[in-house]
């Protein structure tokens, strides 16, 4: 294209691509770069520091976009193993890891001792001593029996005729094994 063009239109132009080529405003002169590089591929050497900026740019994300995928592999490991030590040391099973989960994503947090604490507070460990004993699967039961003085166990049709002779013949028996440092014979059976 060969455009006649006045002396100021030519000295206005120039300035103008001057201005273009040296301005501090960022991605102008990259801009600028691009655009003579599609019309004359020979007049854009004079943008090499551009080119040279956008290949160090380029590599710059590339090293930081690496750096931080190492920092998040890095992270989810360590979530990974607080995981694993968790379940180990707290003895847990697939359903309550999941329930941990659910309290992480409730709550918002990724801390698995956290979440194992709030489980752990919302339901405690049995207490074995406090459990009642298990229920009789028989309705029908017997009487528990007293030994007489010649320590035979006595029928209850026997016990029923005089209870409290036969309750305090009892007593005393315990009262002076106990005494002596011996299991009672009522208690050794149990």
């Amino acid at each position: 294209m060969n455009a006649r063009l006045s002396p100021q239109d030519m000295d206005r132009l120039s300035g103008l691509m001057m201005k273009m080529a040296h301005s501090d405003k960022p991605g102008v002169r990259a801009q600028l770069a691009n655009l003579v590089s599609q019309v004359d591929p020979q007049s854009a050497k004079a943008f090499t520091d551009v080119q040279i900026d956008a290949k160090l740019n380029q590599f710059m994300r590339k090293f930081n976009d690496d750096r931080l995928k190492e920092r998040m592999d890095q992270v989810a490991a360590g979530k990974e193993r607080q995981k694993q030590e968790v379940i180990r040391e707290r003895k847990l099973n697939a359903d309550q890891v999941k329930v941990l989960e659910n309290i992480q994503t409730h709550y918002g947090f990724s801390d698995w001792k956290a979440a194992a604490d709030i489980y752990a507070q919302r339901n405690p460990p049995v207490n074995k001593d406090l459990v009642p004993p298990p229920e009789l699967k028989s309705s029908t039961w017997d009487f528990p029996t007293v030994p007489d003085k010649n320590g035979k166990m006595l029928e209850f049709k026997d016990y029923i005729k005089d209870p409290r002779k036969y309750s305090n013949d009892t007593a005393y028996q315990m009262i002076s094994e106990f005494k002596r440092g011996r299991l009672p014979a009522a208690f050794q059976g149990a």
